[in-house]
């Protein structure tokens, strides 16, 4: 299939803040709030107050769409069902559970006596179970992409990381390598693929000396290393480099299925012990850190715990002046406080300085276009969409921006491209309804 080749830009990734530490495990905070919401979606809760619960528990559903599942982290009582701050900006209802620190485990967390035999459906039917999402930030329910009818020839597993400041994948591969390789090969089995690609960029060799150990136990699975750019990590850049080959709607019209490294980890777990998704890698850094770092936790951490666990903010930290971001300063969302809690899709919060000075007007410099990866003209998709002219966003292809942020990043006005254009994307699409 003949495509254009995407572009990438080299961004100063800010990793050093927090990548020469360890992987640091913060496993028993007093409470934990799991969240009412996935992606779009609202939970059932399945447990009242009062209700004690063990780790892997499900409590909480949304068997109306992609039959999602969502467990407890520790064990304890629920204690209120209130609201918290989200990654996504707001506030929602979220389950409250005080931790008896017994880490009492659910009935069904054993171990699997029978890892090598386990069908495509019954690897497939883990993931499900097990409420694996993709923890690279989509949070899309894993077994979904695995029930496709397409053939599958690859499963790519993405451990390039492009946004600057993260490192919790970098830091969950290093820790655990061999499980990587494991999660990764029981995708494989699940997608009735011959092989596993690893990409990760080309100056993280610290991942390559990680896993190249285990590789012989591996012989279907092997390394991609890809250039130091950004959006290196989108799926559709990872597709194109790997297989040479394009697709118009998802990676599996081009016989791919491609999962976040740290999905594939949690996966390994889910197949080899029964455990659920009940924790996840996230990094705590920026310049307003006194101490970054990676941390793995149990999903409805408070943040504010972890930024204790860092040692604070900086001497002199003047909330005014410094941004908080859930997620990738590229793609994440800002936030007003660090109350919020650890749901499947965050990666990240990161405390940095907020940019003074600023010029917000076009220059008409045409930057922005020229470091488009989907090669749209996101000054004319931000102006249609102001317009709010639904044809135009349609003749101007906003449906295919991918949300990277590099609009916004390359302006020299620091226009808030990135965040008109995907409004104008939504704007689009309920207009097309």
């Amino acid at each position: 299939m003949i495509f254009q080749k995407i572009k990438g830009v080299f961004i100063d990734g800010k990793k050093d803040l927090c990548k020469k530490s360890p992987l640091k495990e913060y496993l028993s905070p007093k409470y934990v709030y799991i969240p009412l919401l996935q992606r779009t979606s609202n939970l059932k809760a399945e447990v009242k107050v009062g209700d004690e619960v063990k780790v892997g528990q499900v409590v909480a559903t949304n068997e109306q769409q992609m039959n999602v599942r969502v467990h407890a982290s520790v064990s304890g009582k629920v204690t209120a069902i209130k609201k918290v701050w989200h990654s996504s900006g707001k506030m929602v209802d979220a389950i409250e559970i005080e931790n008896n620190f017994q880490n009492q485990l659910t009935e069904s967390i054993k171990r699997e006596e029978n890892v090598d035999s386990l069908t495509r459906e019954q690897l497939i039917k883990k993931m499900e179970l097990a409420g694996i999402t993709g923890l690279g930030g989509a949070g899309f329910p894993t077994h979904i992409k695995y029930k496709t009818k397409a053939k599958i020839d690859t499963v790519i597993i993405n451990a390039v990381e492009c946004e600057p400041y993260l490192t919790c994948d970098y830091h969950f591969i290093t820790t655990y390598p061999e499980k990587l390789l494991k999660g990764a090969t029981y995708m494989m089995k699940a997608a009735d693929a011959t092989k596993v690609v690893i990409a990760y960029k080309i100056n993280n060799k610290q991942i390559r000396e990680a896993v190249q150990p285990f590789l012989p136990k591996f012989p279907h699975v092997e390394l991609f290393p890809v250039k130091n750019v950004y959006p290196a990590g989108w799926e559709k850049f990872i597709v194109e480099q790997v297989t040479k080959k394009t697709y118009n709607g998802l990676p599996a019209e081009a016989g791919v299925i491609v999962n976040n490294s740290a999905t594939a980890i949690t996966f390994a777990d889910a197949v080899e012990m029964n455990i659920p998704l009940i924790a996840r890698p996230i990094s705590i850094t920026g310049e307003g850190i006194k101490k970054p770092g990676s941390f793995y936790v149990p999903i409805g951490t408070k943040v504010s715990e972890l930024v204790e666990l860092c040692g604070g903010y900086v001497e002199g930290l003047d909330p005014l002046k410094y941004n908080y971001i859930a997620g990738g300063p590229m793609t994440g969302r800002a936030i007003f406080i660090d109350d919020l809690v650890v749901n499947d899709t965050l990666g990240a919060v990161i405390v940095k300085p907020v940019i003074e000075g600023l010029h917000p007007e076009c220059l008409g410099c045409g930057k922005c276009a020229d470091v488009c990866p989907a090669f749209l003209t996101p000054t004319e998709i931000k102006k249609a969409f102001e317009r709010k002219d639904i044809k135009l966003l349609s003749d101007l292809n906003a449906n295919k921006c991918v949300e990277c942020g590099l609009c916004s990043y390359i302006c020299p006005s620091h226009v808030e491209i990135t965040e008109a254009v995907a409004k104008g994307k939504d704007l689009l699409r309920k207009g097309a309804k």
